[in-house]
């Protein structure tokens, strides 16, 4: 009987200590998934990070030697440890707007406004992240820049710059590319927005450029003028020796009369009213007069004057006949001499 005890009591002891084992691994487990939520929690945004497109990331680990030059992370989801670091960069063509005054050769300050175009060399990204870091903008692309227009401008005048913009340009260019690749960054493109002198260097040149324009048109015009007359000396030329060819051969006057029908002939086209009048001579040439279509009409006759009964028969009879009647006395002296 007693042992049939023993082994009952033995039985509920393990079962006890079963129930209470289950109840501790149970509160361990819960304990463990709530601290690992709340270390997904707290440190979420640093193990999961998202490249967007067009960008690169690279890793600093804190016990792995720090930067990791030899990997480069692409677009996507990445999972690092929360004690590592993720550093995300733009590698598309990017454009920074940048503003500074350089002095030119007689040391005028001239404003510069220009527009910087630049893209991070993908395949040395690591490289550029662990010698400059991601203000590597603000760090070598601006200093540099400004630093190769200054050194340009510096070997010119302000007409020089002024009238040779594309030229310096160039050079700066090139210079700012060779430059920035050196720093494992390629300058896609420079350009100068607006270039701003002070207001009487640039009123003076200017006049000068005007100046110098005029002076170029006057010397075209003056030798427009000089072929001009060339021109005219020659077609005179040949018109007198035409002349003188159609006179010694005395055919001049029919020449004329050729051309003088021809061109009589050619006014004859219209179809306006012309007026044609003939010369007084056997060669005469026709004169064609064109009649507006507006032309007023012509006044009516005028009307004969009316002689008054109180005239005198002697007046009338001049009016008549434009002679004068004889007198009673001259007809008598006539028959009675």
């Amino acid at each position: 009987m007693e042992n049939v005890t023993e082994s009952t009591g033995w039985k509920a002891r393990i079962a006890e200590n079963w129930q209470r084992s289950r109840k501790t691994v149970r509160n361990y487990f819960l304990l463990i998934f709530l601290l690992g939520l709340l270390f997904l929690v707290v440190f979420f945004s640093r193990m999961f990070i998202l490249v967007r497109p067009g960008q690169e990331a690279v890793i600093w680990k804190m016990f792995e030697g720090g930067t990791k030059i030899d990997r480069i992370y692409n677009e996507g989801l990445q999972v690092i440890w929360p004690w590592d670091k993720l550093y995300v960069y733009d590698v598309r063509v990017q454009q920074i707007p940048h503003e500074f005054d350089a002095l030119s050769k007689d040391g005028l300050p001239i404003h510069f406004e220009i527009s910087i175009r630049y893209q991070p060399v993908r395949e040395t990204l690591p490289v550029l992240h662990q010698q400059i870091g991601p203000d590597y903008v603000e760090k070598i692309v601006k200093p540099e820049v400004q630093a190769h227009v200054r050194k340009v401008v510096a070997n010119y005048l302000p007409e020089e710059i002024y009238t040779s913009e594309g030229y310096l340009l160039q050079i700066i260019r090139q210079g700012a590319m060779a430059s920035l690749s050196e720093r494992d960054i390629t300058l896609d493109d420079l350009l100068i927005k607006r270039m701003t002198l002070p207001e009487m260097v640039r009123t003076a040149i200017e006049k000068k450029l005007t100046a110098e324009q005029l002076s170029l048109q006057y010397d075209y015009i003056l030798i427009k003028e000089k072929k001009e007359a060339d021109r005219k000396r020659v077609e005179a030329g040949g018109i007198r020796d035409f002349q003188r060819i159609a006179a010694e051969g005395g055919m001049f006057k029919d020449y004329l009369n050729f051309y003088g029908i021809e061109g009589t002939v050619e006014l004859a086209k219209s179809n306006n009213s012309k007026l044609l009048m003939f010369g007084n001579r056997d060669n005469g040439l026709p004169l064609l007069y064109n009649l507006p279509s507006d032309a007023p009409e012509a006044p009516p006759p005028a009307k004969p004057l009316e002689v008054e009964s109180t005239l005198s028969k002697e007046t009338k009879a001049l009016l008549e006949t434009g002679r004068v009647p004889a007198r009673q006395g001259d007809l008598n002296e006539r028959k009675n001499p």
